[in-house]
């Protein structure tokens, strides 16, 4: 079913990129119950736009620029108010034991963990940028649309990201910071 412009029905998109959506947000506030509230929070704003939105970029970047600055809102909100939770007792049931898994898939687990955790403590403008290419594989142009600035800014912001991310990383793999 299209709207009048011949655009997909607004359904049709919600079920097309809410789990890019989701993926995305939980990436860059590291809160499962958070994500999901923003992604709602996304889709019920995508929505109220939806008659206003033009068509001169892909869907999922207008929705991921939309996720974007309420990621940045709460992350915000989230300093301000100076809480940090505590994991809560699901994703701490989460964690594998390991004692009986053969050593490379430790490594890979390990890897991962270090991975998911130093992303998170990257500043927030950093992991949004790495998290939209390395993670959801945008390109620079979708970058520069999500958000709103010059493919030459893109790649800029990420080749300083991933150096802060690198020289966080080079201890446990080794590397020269």
């Amino acid at each position: 079913m299209a709207t009048e412009k011949g655009s997909p029905d607004f359904r049709n998109v919600v079920d097309e990129n809410y789990a890019r959506v989701y993926n995305l947000l939980l990436r860059l506030v590291g809160d499962r119950d958070a994500a999901a509230d923003l992604t709602q929070d996304t889709f019920v704003r995508a929505c109220q736009a939806w008659s206003l939105f033009r068509g001169d970029c892909q869907v999922y970047t207008w929705l991921f620029r939309i996720a974007v600055n309420l990621a940045r809102n709460y992350l915000d909100r989230q300093c301000r108010e100076r809480r940090r939770e505590p994991r809560g007792p699901e994703e701490e049931a989460d964690v594998p034991d390991l004692a009986s898994a053969p050593d490379g898939e430790v490594e890979t687990r390990e890897l991962g963990s270090l991975l998911v955790r130093e992303l998170a403590a990257l500043r927030p403008d950093q992991r949004e940028i790495i998290v939209l290419r390395d993670v959801q594989g945008l390109s620079y142009e979708e970058i520069g649309e999500v958000l709103g600035c010059s493919v030459a800014a893109v790649k800029s912001k990420l080749f300083r990201a991933r150096s802060v991310l690198r020289k966080r990383l080079s201890d446990y793999m080794g590397w020269e910071a």
